[in-house]
């Protein structure tokens, strides 16, 4: 009776899946095998290697690329905010510079000589007219300009410095003498009245040969616009690059700073 309920017993464990030779009396799992454990160790290991392979190189193209941005970003402004604190005339583009460094043809030379040349046309149409003709021998550099303005920078460039320094030798003399002449009249009046104090006894000659002598430093404008033309329509003839001071840099600016 009590061998069969212990078969009974043995027979409903092996139904129910739990066999003798399945049971650990201590509750431990199976030991892993040594050669199953080296090869996750060695998978874990290569797979921190990658990790920090992986952050060396996201490290190198953030140095490389975004301290390289950064830097040129630094300097960009640094530079904005040296402009603004000196502001300098515009420079010129290289490709401008370069354009006219290349050796001008006979045409191109002839019709920038003829520009510069026209000042001195310009000056004794105004001494024979009173300054009224220099209205329209103005109109020759500035004819040559917009006849090569897309053909020929070399051309072009001369055509401008011959017309404004025509401008500044004519009309901008032409005002200053106005002006000077305006400034000795308001003097020697008030000199006159300063004659009652007699301050006006020392005052208004003072004003009269002030007035004289301004007048005759004056004509250091249409004088320099004739010689400085002269030199440039002979250097320009050979070939050369000439510049007026101050003038040839403003003419610059406004060519290719998009006024002109």
């Amino acid at each position: 009776m009590d061998e069969h309920d212990r078969t009974a017993d043995q027979g409903e464990q092996e139904v129910g899946g739990v066999g003798p030779a399945d049971q650990n009396p201590g509750g431990e799992g199976v030991p892993v095998p040594p050669r199953i454990r080296d090869s996750v160790d060695a998978i874990r290991r290569r797979a921190a290697e990658e990790a920090a392979r992986g952050r060396d190189v996201v490290r190198e193209y953030e140095e490389r690329y975004y301290r390289s941005r950064a830097e040129r970003r630094s300097r960009l402004e640094t530079s904005t905010e040296a402009e603004e604190a000196d502001p300098s005339p515009a420079r010129v583009p290289m490709s401008v510079k370069a354009k006219r460094q290349s050796a001008p043809d006979d045409n191109e030379r002839k019709w920038a000589a003829l520009a510069h040349a026209s000042t001195l046309l310009t000056a004794l149409v105004g001494v024979a007219s009173g300054g009224a003709g220099v209205l329209l021998t103005m109109f020759v550099p500035l004819c040559i300009y917009f006849a090569f303005r897309k053909r020929s920078e070399y051309v072009a460039f001369h055509a401008l410095q011959a017309l404004t320094i025509q401008l500044v030798g004519t009309i901008g003399w032409a005002s200053l003498v106005f002006l000077g002449i305006l400034a000795t009249i308001a003097l020697f009046l008030l000199s006159l009245v300063l004659i009652l104090v007699a301050v006006g006894i020392i005052l208004a000659p003072l004003t009269i040969v002030g007035g004289i002598l301004f007048l005759l430093a004056s004509f250091a404008l249409p004088i320099g616009m004739v010689v400085y033309s002269m030199i440039a329509a002979v250097e320009t003839w050979n070939g050369n690059d000439y510049r007026y001071p101050y003038i040839a840099r403003w003419v610059e600016t406004q060519m290719h700073g998009g006024t002109l």
